[in-house]
């Protein structure tokens, strides 16, 4: 008893325990991650070294803190901190993240393998919770509307939710053709969770997330092919599971509305104040959006200064429904734009695409195709002003990053 509470209680064991913690919850309710987060701050705080700090061949990863130095640097300059700490608050996980990896660097190995498998199976975990749930909803509390956007999924916003289920169907794919040691899927059942995970994205009904579910689809299944990894069984499989899927296509008024609706705002009124659906409100956001930034163009506004701008402009513009919600620019590069100028627009476009270009170098595949997730959902959301965002894209690019320049302190 004595042995096993000293093998299960060291600081190793419990630093990766903190880590795979975070993984598995990041899919699960927001408060939740927060209390994990918590746990996995104190814990690699406690046993840090901090002379890695002073450590000059790992300052390079300190490089990943600039979008959260940015803001706090223009803040400071324009004298707003005080009124504006929450939006820095949001953003912190892009500041300590980086750090904590660093003064535990010099002792602790992050198998991201197993990192990966224990997201994906919070994933599958927190899918299939919404899924019953919509079913209870549905048959016993008679909801008509239990299987509709933000109904079915329970825990964030469908279109980050859709996003961390497109990681994990990545990382399924990934593991068809390369088969990790400490990623513990079968092929068979790999397929399966693809197939049901797909399908809850169909119903979740987040056009971004149908998107990228296509382009990683198509990609990983032409690769398989090219690479002779499919077999008749795998095609039988997949025809199967497709009967479900455009049996839903074709019944789901919710679906066919949001396919519908792209084409209807493509011809709706560029003046009607009305509009409610979400390309239409997109549009006009980013209408609103450009107009503030002729305005402030090289240096900007400042982080949570350019929300409150934008929502005044929304008001001014009669764009009450859009005032009413407080919506942000819902594209990354736009709020970056509005909140930080040309000069924080460039330093995100060169963050993002640079990073593509490291990890393409670098081989390190799935880095890559979470890089590229990434940017696809930055182009439709404001990731990086939420917490359902910002964790997920600092944590996973904060150990990706490290991997591509510290192999031998990470196990993949």
């Amino acid at each position: 008893m004595i042995t096993f509470i000293k093998k299960y209680s060291s600081k190793k064991t419990l630093l990766s325990f903190s880590m795979f913690l975070i993984a598995f919850i990041l899919p699960f309710e927001k408060t939740t991650i927060r209390y994990a987060l918590v746990i996995f701050l104190t814990l690699y705080f406690f046993y840090g070294d901090y002379k890695e700090l002073l450590n000059k061949k790992k300052w390079w990863l300190l490089s990943l803190t600039i979008l959260w130095i940015l803001p706090f640097i223009q803040l400071l300059l324009f004298q707003k901190i005080d009124v504006y700490w929450s939006s820095l608050m949001t953003k912190l996980s892009l500041l300590i993240l980086p750090i904590i990896i660093i003064i535990t660097s010099g002792y602790h190995k992050i198998n991201i393998s197993k990192t990966l498998f224990f997201f994906t199976i919070g994933c599958i975990l927190s899918a299939a919770f919404c899924g019953l749930f919509a079913i209870f909803n549905y048959y016993f509390l008679v909801n008509e509307n239990a299987f509709k956007y933000a109904s079915i999924s329970v825990f964030h916003h469908p279109g980050y939710f859709t996003m961390y289920l497109n990681f994990s169907i990545a990382l399924l794919y990934y593991n068809l053709l390369k088969p990790e040691t400490d990623y513990h899927v079968n092929r068979k059942w790999s397929v399966v969770i693809i197939s049901l995970l797909t399908f809850f994205i169909l119903i979740a009904s987040s056009r971004t997330g149908w998107v990228t579910n296509i382009l990683i689809q198509l990609f990983f299944i032409s690769t398989l092919l090219v690479r002779k990894k499919l077999n008749s069984k795998f095609f039988i499989y997949f025809l199967l599971l497709s009967i479900p899927f455009s049996t839903t296509i074709y019944f789901n008024k919710t679906i066919k509305s949001r396919f519908q609706e792209v084409i209807m705002n493509t011809t709706s009124s560029e003046n009607s104040k009305k509009i409610r659906s979400s390309t239409s409100v997109r549009k006009k956001i980013w209408k609103t959006s450009f107009e503030l930034i002729k305005k402030k163009w090289l240096f900007g506004y400042g982080t949570g200064i350019g929300k409150k701008k934008l929502e005044n402009q929304y008001e001014k513009e009669g764009y009450i429904y859009l005032h009413q919600k407080k919506y942000n620019t819902h594209n990354q590069y736009l709020q970056f734009f509005i909140d930080h100028g040309i000069i924080g627009l460039l330093i995100l476009i060169f963050f993002t695409f640079g990073m593509i270009i490291i990890s393409l170098k670098q081989k390190k595949y799935i880095y890559t195709l979470f890089l590229v997730i990434i940017i696809i959902n930055f182009m439709t959301e404001s990731i990086l002003e939420t917490q359902s965002g910002v964790i997920f894209f600092a944590f996973f690019n904060t150990i990706f990053f490290y991997d591509c320049f510290n192999n031998k302190n990470l196990a993949f």
